[in-house]
Protein backbone atom coordinates (compact mmCIF):
# COMPACT_ATOMS: atom_id res chain seq x y z
CA UNK A 1 0.00 0.00 0.00
CA UNK A 2 2.21 2.97 -1.43
CA UNK A 3 0.26 5.95 -1.64
CA UNK A 4 2.74 8.52 -2.65
CA UNK A 5 4.13 6.75 -5.57
CA UNK A 6 0.64 6.13 -6.86
CA UNK A 7 -0.47 9.96 -6.42
CA UNK A 8 2.61 11.21 -8.52
CA UNK A 9 2.17 8.85 -11.00
CA UNK A 10 -1.14 9.50 -11.72
CA UNK A 11 -1.20 13.19 -11.58
CA UNK A 12 1.43 13.11 -13.98
CA UNK A 13 0.44 11.10 -16.40
CA UNK A 14 -3.08 12.59 -16.42
CA UNK A 15 -2.37 16.00 -15.91
CA UNK A 16 0.52 17.63 -17.33
CA UNK A 17 0.15 17.26 -21.56
CA UNK A 18 -2.21 20.24 -22.53
CA UNK A 19 -2.94 21.07 -26.21
CA UNK A 20 -4.81 23.36 -27.55
CA UNK A 21 -7.48 22.98 -31.34
CA UNK A 22 -6.45 26.56 -33.09
CA UNK A 23 -2.68 28.01 -33.24
CA UNK A 24 -3.15 31.14 -31.31
CA UNK A 25 -1.11 32.74 -34.02
CA UNK A 26 0.76 35.19 -31.57
CA UNK A 27 4.27 35.74 -31.40
CA UNK A 28 6.55 34.81 -28.74
CA UNK A 29 9.65 33.62 -26.63
CA UNK A 30 8.04 29.92 -27.48
CA UNK A 31 6.89 29.52 -30.57
CA UNK A 32 8.45 27.78 -33.48
CA UNK A 33 8.51 28.67 -37.31
CA UNK A 34 5.65 26.46 -37.20
CA UNK A 35 3.49 28.85 -35.86
CA UNK A 36 3.41 26.33 -32.17
CA UNK A 37 3.78 28.07 -29.09
CA UNK A 38 5.16 25.95 -26.59
CA UNK A 39 6.13 25.66 -23.24
CA UNK A 40 6.83 23.20 -20.43
CA UNK A 41 6.82 21.65 -17.13
CA UNK A 42 8.59 19.98 -14.74
CA UNK A 43 6.38 17.47 -13.02
CA UNK A 44 8.63 16.54 -10.90
CA UNK A 45 9.16 19.94 -9.33
CA UNK A 46 5.34 20.68 -9.33
CA UNK A 47 4.89 17.62 -7.16
CA UNK A 48 7.38 18.03 -5.07
CA UNK A 49 6.46 22.13 -4.61
CA UNK A 50 2.82 21.76 -4.78
CA UNK A 51 1.97 22.56 -1.25
CA UNK A 52 -1.61 21.12 -1.39
CA UNK A 53 0.15 17.54 -2.86
CA UNK A 54 2.55 17.49 -0.48
CA UNK A 55 0.17 17.51 2.99
CA UNK A 56 -2.39 15.33 1.21
CA UNK A 57 0.43 12.99 0.35
CA UNK A 58 1.59 13.14 4.41
CA UNK A 59 -2.02 12.61 5.15
CA UNK A 60 -2.69 9.67 3.43
CA UNK A 61 1.25 8.13 4.88
CA UNK A 62 -0.18 8.73 8.05
CA UNK A 63 -3.13 7.08 7.91
CA UNK A 64 -0.91 4.00 6.07
CA UNK A 65 1.26 3.65 8.41
CA UNK A 66 -1.78 4.11 11.46
CA UNK A 67 -3.63 0.86 9.60
CA UNK A 68 -0.03 -1.23 9.06
CA UNK A 69 0.34 -0.76 12.95
CA UNK A 70 -3.33 -1.64 13.96
CA UNK A 71 -2.80 -4.63 11.73
CA UNK A 72 0.20 -5.71 13.36
CA UNK A 73 -1.02 -5.66 16.62
CA UNK A 74 -4.14 -7.80 15.92
CA UNK A 75 -1.46 -10.18 14.06
CA UNK A 76 0.66 -10.34 17.16
CA UNK A 77 -2.15 -10.85 19.59
CA UNK A 78 -3.18 -13.81 17.53
CA UNK A 79 0.22 -14.90 17.31
CA UNK A 80 -0.03 -15.27 21.14
CA UNK A 81 -3.29 -17.19 21.06
CA UNK A 82 -2.25 -19.60 18.69
CA UNK A 83 1.09 -20.21 20.78
CA UNK A 84 -0.84 -20.50 23.94
CA UNK A 85 -3.02 -23.12 21.96
CA UNK A 86 -0.88 -24.92 20.58
CA UNK A 87 1.67 -25.33 23.86
CA UNK A 88 -2.10 -26.13 25.66
CA UNK A 89 -3.20 -29.10 23.02
CA UNK A 90 1.26 -30.27 22.87
CA UNK A 91 0.42 -30.57 26.87
CA UNK A 92 -2.63 -32.93 26.35
CA UNK A 93 -5.03 -30.96 28.15
CA UNK A 94 -7.23 -30.32 25.42
CA UNK A 95 -10.35 -33.10 24.47
CA UNK A 96 -9.85 -33.38 20.25
CA UNK A 97 -13.41 -31.11 20.22
CA UNK A 98 -12.12 -28.47 21.99
CA UNK A 99 -8.81 -28.61 19.80
CA UNK A 100 -11.61 -28.56 16.36
CA UNK A 101 -13.44 -25.57 18.42
CA UNK A 102 -10.19 -23.61 19.45
CA UNK A 103 -8.67 -24.16 15.59
CA UNK A 104 -12.20 -23.12 14.03
CA UNK A 105 -11.76 -20.08 16.32
CA UNK A 106 -8.27 -18.77 15.72
CA UNK A 107 -9.05 -19.36 11.58
CA UNK A 108 -11.98 -17.04 11.86
CA UNK A 109 -9.51 -14.49 13.69
CA UNK A 110 -6.95 -15.20 11.26
CA UNK A 111 -9.72 -14.26 8.41
CA UNK A 112 -11.02 -11.12 10.09
CA UNK A 113 -7.69 -9.69 10.05
CA UNK A 114 -6.78 -10.63 6.36
CA UNK A 115 -10.38 -9.60 5.59
CA UNK A 116 -9.58 -6.17 7.48
CA UNK A 117 -6.47 -5.53 5.89
CA UNK A 118 -7.98 -6.25 2.37
CA UNK A 119 -10.90 -3.61 3.13
CA UNK A 120 -8.36 -1.38 4.32
CA UNK A 121 -6.25 -1.74 1.09
CA UNK A 122 -9.20 -1.12 -0.84
CA UNK A 123 -10.59 2.25 0.85
CA UNK A 124 -6.75 3.67 0.51
CA UNK A 125 -7.04 3.22 -2.82
CA UNK A 126 -10.64 4.55 -3.37
CA UNK A 127 -9.46 7.81 -1.05
CA UNK A 128 -6.47 8.04 -3.67
CA UNK A 129 -8.06 8.42 -6.62
CA UNK A 130 -10.68 10.99 -5.33
CA UNK A 131 -6.97 12.35 -4.10
CA UNK A 132 -5.96 12.19 -7.58
CA UNK A 133 -9.32 13.23 -9.29
CA UNK A 134 -8.85 17.09 -6.34
CA UNK A 135 -5.17 17.52 -7.36
CA UNK A 136 -5.83 16.88 -11.20
CA UNK A 137 -8.46 19.18 -11.25
CA UNK A 138 -6.87 21.76 -9.93
CA UNK A 139 -3.50 21.28 -12.00
CA UNK A 140 -5.72 21.18 -15.17
CA UNK A 141 -7.38 24.60 -14.09
CA UNK A 142 -4.40 26.76 -13.63
CA UNK A 143 -2.61 24.95 -16.94
CA UNK A 144 -5.90 25.87 -18.38
CA UNK A 145 -5.26 29.39 -17.66
CA UNK A 146 -1.67 30.39 -18.10
CA UNK A 147 -2.41 28.22 -21.60
CA UNK A 148 -5.11 30.68 -22.54
CA UNK A 149 -3.34 33.42 -21.29
CA UNK A 150 0.06 33.36 -22.84
CA UNK A 151 -1.86 31.77 -26.33
CA UNK A 152 0.27 28.25 -25.99
CA UNK A 153 -0.53 25.57 -28.18
CA UNK A 154 1.14 23.27 -25.68
CA UNK A 155 2.26 22.69 -22.38
CA UNK A 156 4.37 19.65 -21.70
CA UNK A 157 5.54 17.69 -18.74
CA UNK A 158 9.56 17.93 -18.68
CA UNK A 159 9.98 15.46 -15.74
CA UNK A 160 12.38 13.07 -15.48
CA UNK A 161 11.87 9.92 -17.78
CA UNK A 162 8.80 11.85 -19.20
CA UNK A 163 9.08 12.31 -23.13
CA UNK A 164 10.94 15.63 -23.12
CA UNK A 165 14.11 14.38 -23.59
CA UNK A 166 15.38 17.78 -23.28
CA UNK A 167 14.54 21.71 -23.65
CA UNK A 168 15.21 25.38 -23.55
CA UNK A 169 14.87 26.48 -20.13
CA UNK A 170 13.41 30.03 -21.05
CA UNK A 171 10.10 27.63 -21.61
CA UNK A 172 10.16 26.44 -18.51
CA UNK A 173 7.07 27.70 -17.01
CA UNK A 174 7.36 25.54 -13.70
CA UNK A 175 7.53 27.94 -11.26
CA UNK A 176 4.95 30.26 -12.64
CA UNK A 177 2.28 27.50 -12.23
CA UNK A 178 3.81 26.07 -8.67
CA UNK A 179 2.89 29.84 -7.38
CA UNK A 180 -0.64 29.75 -8.66
CA UNK A 181 -1.36 26.08 -7.28
CA UNK A 182 0.22 27.37 -3.85
CA UNK A 183 -1.84 30.83 -3.90
CA UNK A 184 -5.15 29.16 -4.79
CA UNK A 185 -4.80 25.61 -3.04
CA UNK A 186 -7.39 22.97 -3.27
CA UNK A 187 -9.35 23.49 0.09
CA UNK A 188 -10.47 19.77 1.95
CA UNK A 189 -10.15 16.96 0.06
CA UNK A 190 -11.60 13.36 0.34
CA UNK A 191 -13.13 11.69 3.71
CA UNK A 192 -11.24 9.41 5.33
CA UNK A 193 -12.85 6.18 3.78
CA UNK A 194 -10.28 4.14 6.24
CA UNK A 195 -12.22 4.48 9.54
CA UNK A 196 -14.22 2.18 11.01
Amino acid sequence: MIIRPLIITVVLISGLMFSCGKPSGSSGPAETTTGLKIAFVNGDTILHKFEQFRKQADVMDEKQRKAEEQLQQKGAALQSEIMAYQKKAQGGNMTPKEMEAQEKYLASRQDAILAERDRMAKAFMEETEVINKELQTVLHKKLDEIKTREGYDFILNAAEGGSVLAANDKFDITDEVIRMLNEEGTGETSQDTTKK
